[in-house]
């Protein structure tokens, strides 16, 4: 029986060692995208796309008539410039999705699907001269791939096999594919975002998918790898996927998620990957430039990574509004964090906030100011918030980590303010303890005081003016200061 408990514990410590060291590897992989900063992502495909469409063209059916013409003529120098004008730490670029052209050679795949040099890969070496381009300026490079292949080309689909579930046999091939570039561009690429692996849809299970990764780090072992399966791109979640991945894919349609740290509980990298135009590849800017500054810091404030998807053009040209907005972004970017270095001491500076309604529900938020996620946490007391649909109502906020604090001062919007508030604190954002009830007759702010508190989270809840006609009207929170 002793010997039995020796060896329980034996095994129960190297399965500790063992998640404790994926745990790191996962870290410290992916470790360069937090130091990059943010990424910019584009698709360049041949069929069905904008993408290699020219720009005075933008409305016609997308096709490229010659796949290899539009690779010859992207230039890659203009394409980088553009990138570091953006702000770019790093780029993720398509190698393909869903059609069969490549915008690389690849034999393995020629002599797979049966096509000639240049007929579905590229003569050029697209990735290569662009790798070599972004080094110069100082950017990195990612690539795209894909887990389902040329699936919407019914030849290669029938040529390669490709059906539901993916048979192992296929994906043993795939990864064959996927090798010879890895092979090619070892540390010359940093990392990869695998598109289309989806247990649901596809059957694709860990084994599976481990193919790809061994492929992936024959070429580079510290590569950041991700895999990607959306259960919802319309949810707020980042969740992990494969224990074995470096970052979440992280795949999203907006701009809301946030996360509570730089890592997943498995380990893997927080991220998120979304597009700044109306879609994917589209053109357009569909977020103010305040609030795009404004959601990138608060990702990055707790060691997040946001990668954004931005149009490319056939010949490497970038959309012009897209561009210009992200280089708007860099000196607001620059701004909230020289004026975080200069903060004498207000915990709340620059931190996310919600409107809620006394029983917790999240409510509508207006901002009759300019657009912005930190109206009441900017150090701007001439930008405030008030919460929609019900007279009283509570501005909950993320002070990002758990931090002590024995005093709170709220401001009002002149002629909007509580005549009764309410203090709570919590530190998991679940469970609330209150502070301090406090009745106040101050139109520009009410100053709470208390013993030391210990929390991440504070709640400031108008319980009176709670209707119409009553002293006060309705809070609109100006600015909190936290001490």
């Amino acid at each position: 029986m002793k010997m039995k408990v020796q060896n329980m514990l034996f095994v129960a410590v190297a399965l500790a060692m063992f998640a404790s060291a994926a745990f790191a590897a996962n870290a410290n992989r992916a470790g360069w995208m937090r130091d990059a900063g943010y990424g910019v992502c584009v698709h360049y495909l041949a069929d069905g796309e904008v993408s290699v469409v020219r720009a005075e063209d933008i409305h016609s059916d997308g096709v490229a008539r010659d796949w290899n013409a539009c690779v010859d003529a992207f230039d890659v120098e203009w394409f980088a410039d553009e990138m570091k004008r953006a702000g770019a730490g790093y780029v993720l670029f398509t190698l393909l999705q869903g059609s069969r052209f490549v915008a690389a050679p690849n034999a393995v795949y020629d002599e797979w699907f049966g096509f000639r040099p240049g007929e579905a890969c590229s003569r050029r070496d697209l990735p290569m001269d662009l790798a070599d381009a972004l080094a110069r300026r100082g950017i990195l490079l990612m690539l795209y791939f894909t887990g389902d292949g040329p699936v919407r080309d019914s030849g290669c689909v029938a040529r390669g096999g490709f059906k539901t579930p993916v048979p192992v046999e296929w994906v043993e091939r795939w990864a064959k594919v996927l090798e010879c570039f890895a092979v090619r561009y070892g540390t010359k690429v940093k990392g990869w975002w695998v598109d289309g692996c989806y247990a649901k849809w596809y059957g694709y299970t860990p084994e599976k998918l481990r193919l790809y990764e061994r492929a992936i780090r024959v070429g580079n072992p510290q590569a950041a790898i991700a895999f990607n399966s959306p259960l919802s791109c319309e949810d707020d979640v980042v969740a992990p996927y494969m224990p074995f991945q470096d970052y979440a894919a992280g795949e999203k349609n907006h701009f809301r998620s946030l996360p509570l740290s730089g890592l997943l509980p498995d380990g893997e990298q927080w991220h998120v990957l979304t597009h700044l135009g109306a879609w994917w590849g589209r053109p357009g800017v569909r977020i103010s430039t305040r609030i795009l500054a404004e959601y990138l810091y608060l990702v990055d404030r707790v060691g997040g990574v946001v990668t954004i998807d931005v149009m490319c053009y056939w010949n490497g040209g970038l959309e012009r509004s897209q561009i210009n907005a992200l280089a708007e972004v860099r000196p607001r970017l620059a701004a909230m964090r020289e004026a975080a270095a200069r903060n004498d001491g207000n915990l709340a500076l620059f931190c996310p906030a919600r409107c809620l309604s006394l029983r917790g529900a999240q409510l509508p938020m207006q901002r009759e100011c300019e657009e912005s996620w930190l109206a009441a946490t900017d150090g701007n007391p001439r930008t405030y918030i008030r919460g929609c649909m019900e007279w009283p109502w509570q501005l909950e906020i993320d002070l990002g980590a758990m931090r002590e604090f024995r005093k709170v001062q709220v401001k009002y919007r002149h002629g909007n303010y509580a005549t009764r508030l309410r203090l709570s604190v919590s530190q998991d954002g679940r469970e609330w303890c209150t502070v301090v009830e406090q009745d106040n007759a101050d139109p520009s702010g009410t100053t709470l005081e208390f013993p030391v508190a210990r929390a991440r989270y504070i709640r400031c809840a108008a319980l009176k003016p709670d209707g119409e006609g009553q002293r006060g009207e309705q809070m609109a929170i100006a600015e909190i200061d936290v001490r």
